[in-house]
């Protein structure tokens, strides 16, 4: 009988699954695409001999019955429909006390659903986030985990063995709350992940416009960065910056029309219903929506008169910019956490998510340990060093705002960060005049002073 049951053996599944086989945890894995295959892996486990452990099944019921009880059966398909018809099935067929662990890119409501369907039917239930990309899943992912407590005792220490270690030297896993918290903190990361993606497009997009740098000269400025960032989201887009296709730059070959997989989206509207501003996760989002409206900005752009572009960047600017807009990102990512753990009656430790996301994980930067050690993170807006911090770049950053406006280049995200911080940090908002309006047209109450 193995340890383990994985079923979903996309990339993803397929690097865990060589993960866990590595680590002498015995395993059993089925994808519902192996049905119709003698032998499904042949060539993975000639290329990954780890693989060669590994018992493959086509039938889910034999799967199922070659995994010890109480069994541990892995879900790694795509959100939305796969994901539920395979969760659908396992119901029926499992027994009490197996656990179920749903390791996708799930929406939190819908974990929570599932959650409660499970224990039902007197199955355990794990919800949990798995952030690092095929080679990050395979040389020790960052998790983040919900559901029963009991459920999470019995797989712990297996994943002891597949994770990275972390800022306090701890394993990059843990446990958020019994419910779906694990699902929610994964889209935290996810939030966090789609501005980080996008302040470096919109660097690379104003520098490449200056006609002043080249694909090399941006790859080096990021190189000289991230001796000190340690980002792993500049260290992907420097390779991405000098990859060539034919002699000629990846970059330039691309179509600039971007896809969402939804947890951008989830969590927008989480700050809706909690009443929290995610303005920069917001501006990244939009701007993806916009970039699929390709032949409207096509015509649109044959009416806008551009002149040739060529203007200089104070590249200490960008960099102090660059970082003001970063830390930003997480105020307003901590905010949400913290506005769920008082509307929901959470307990979700941003010091313990950053520890997990420290290594292993998409958003590993050398900021997260900064975070982590230097700045009251779960009161952030009331620490003083952090407003110090962007109080001292705020210039920097409205000087690259400027150089942006004369020239007409969009770069999303940096205007939203200095509005948000001088919001924030202002006790005299406009909004006393709204009030009078709502006053006038609607009878709404007026609040004084």
């Amino acid at each position: 009988m193995n340890d383990w049951g994985i079923i979903g053996i996309g990339r993803i599944g397929l690097s865990m699954s060589r993960n866990m086989s590595d680590k002498g945890i015995s395993l059993s894995i089925y994808d519902k695409a192996f049905e119709n295959k003698l032998d499904p892996i042949f060539e993975e486990k000639n290329l990954y001999p780890e693989l060669k452990k590994v018992f493959v099944f086509n039938d889910i019921l034999n799967f199922i019955e070659s995994i010890e009880r109480p069994r541990k059966i892995l879900i790694l398909v795509p959100s939305g429909n796969p994901n539920e018809q395979v969760i659908s099935k396992l119901i029926t067929l499992l027994n009490e006390n197996d656990i179920i662990i749903d390791a996708g890119n799930t929406n939190p409501l819908i974990s929570y659903s599932n959650k409660l369907k499970i224990a039902k039917n007197n199955i355990l239930y794990l919800g949990i986030g798995v952030s690092g990309g095929t080679q990050g899943v395979l040389e020790g992912p960052s998790i983040m985990i919900g559901g029963d407590n009991s459920a999470f005792k019995k797989v712990k220490d297996d994943l002891s063995l597949i994770t990275s270690k972390t800022i306090d030297n701890s394993n990059s896993y843990d446990f958020f709350g019994n419910s779906n918290q694990g699902h929610f903190v994964k889209m935290i990361h996810n939030g966090i992940e789609y501005v980080e993606m996008q302040l470096i497009a919109s660097i690379y997009k104003l520098l490449i416009e200056s006609n002043n740098y080249s694909n090399q000269n941006i790859a080096q400025l990021f190189k000289d960065w991230n001796n000190n960032l340690n980002s792993y989201l500049i260290d992907i887009s420097t390779k991405k910056i000098l990859e060539k296709i034919d002699d000629e730059y990846l970059l330039e070959k691309i179509d600039d029309i971007a896809d969402d997989n939804g947890t951008g989206r989830w969590m927008l509207n989480y700050g809706v219903e909690l009443g929290c501003s995610l303005s920069m996760l917001s501006s990244a989002l939009n701007t993806r929506f916009i970039s699929k409206l390709k032949s409207e900005r096509n015509e649109l752009n044959k009416n806008i008169k551009r002149s040739s572009l060529k203007y200089k960047v104070d590249i200490n600017s960008l960099k102090n910019a660059y970082n003001f807009c970063r830390l930003i990102n997480y105020i307003q990512a901590f905010c949400l956490i913290n506005a769920a753990n008082k509307n929901y009656n959470w307990d979700i430790s941003i010091s313990k998510a950053l520890n997990v996301w420290s290594n292993g994980s998409i958003i590993k930067s050398s900021l997260i340990n900064d975070l982590y050690s230097n700045y009251s993170v779960e009161n952030i807006l009331y620490d003083k060093k952090i407003i110090n911090d962007l109080n001292e770049s705020k210039s920097d950053l409205i000087n690259v705002i400027s150089i942006s406006l004369k020239n007409d280049i969009s770069i999303p995200c940096f205007n939203d960060a200095l509005n948000y911080f001088n919001s924030i940090s202002n006790n005299s908002l406009s909004t006393n005049m709204i009030q009078a309006q709502r006053n006038f047209f609607g009878s709404h109450s007026i609040k004084f002073k």
